[in-house]
């Protein structure tokens, strides 16, 4: 299955309840496993997403 890369940012709040924003890129084979994967890499950080915008990498599947 082909991979597809997306760029996201996220908004949320961390431990302390304070506000935070993440971005970054993931590779996934649809949006709902990118959103996963964006979830788990706050969670491992200590930080809950609240809103994420995924934004389709033109060009970048594998």
């Amino acid at each position: 299955m082909a991979l597809t890369r997306y760029k996201f940012t996220a908004t949320g709040t961390n431990a302390d309840g304070q506000p935070t924003q993440d971005t970054g890129t993931v590779e996934a084979a649809n949006p709902l496993d990118a959103e996963t994967q964006i979830t788990e890499k706050l969670r491992a950080n200590d930080r809950q997403a609240v809103d994420i915008n995924l934004i389709l990498t033109p060009g970048c599947t594998q």
